[in-house]
């Protein structure tokens, strides 16, 4: 009797899309894209923090696996990473990889927040999935969070022209040199 039961399933939804995050196929939303690009950004900070407490402890030796350790975040694994996420961001809205080059462009590379994903199928692959509401927030909170972190920092970095006093002069009381 239980082999007539397993037989019969109520019809269930298609699993959601799963993100590859290190392959280059498929298609990534806005929100997702925003959400990993800080979310890794803010993961790389904490690592560096880690690795900079652990270099104190470490010596010399330390000092080495800290830059070292540095370097290859910073300088090898961020572009890379940033580049996958963006040409799947490309993909969402039906465009090529290699409009992910505009990355490596200040400012113009901000068009892949705020151009929409096609909402339908394309050529890169299926709709993906709409963001959960707390993926909507974090997606807008963190650029927030940045700016107005920027913003208050910048004003103490900025002195006013008032502040800024002259060099004093060379001191009178200096006498040149007779033998």
């Amino acid at each position: 009797m239980s082999l007539f039961l397993t037989d019969i399933s109520p019809p269930s939804a298609p699993p959601p899309q799963q993100y590859r995050i290190f392959s280059l196929a498929g298609r990534m939303a806005r929100a997702h894209y925003i959400c990993y690009t800080f979310g890794s950004l803010s993961a790389v900070v904490f690592l560096l923090y880690l690795l900079g407490f652990a270099a104190l402890l470490m010596g010399s030796f330390g000092r080495t696996v800290y830059i070292t350790s540095s370097v290859l975040l910073v300088y090898a694994f961020l572009p890379i990473f940033f580049t996958i996420l963006t040409i799947k961001r490309a993909h969402d809205f039906n465009m090529p990889g290699w409009l992910a080059l505009l990355l490596f462009v200040p400012i113009i590379n901000l068009c892949f927040w705020f151009i929409p994903g096609s909402r339908t199928d394309n050529q890169y692959g299926a709709v993906t999935p709409e963001p959960s509401l707390g993926l909507k927030i974090a997606a807008v909170a963190l650029p927030l969070i940045l700016i107005g972190g920027y913003l208050a920092t910048a004003g103490s970095l900025i002195t006013s022209s008032n502040d800024v006093r002259p060099a004093a002069g060379p001191d009178s009381s200096l006498q040149s040199y007779t033998p």
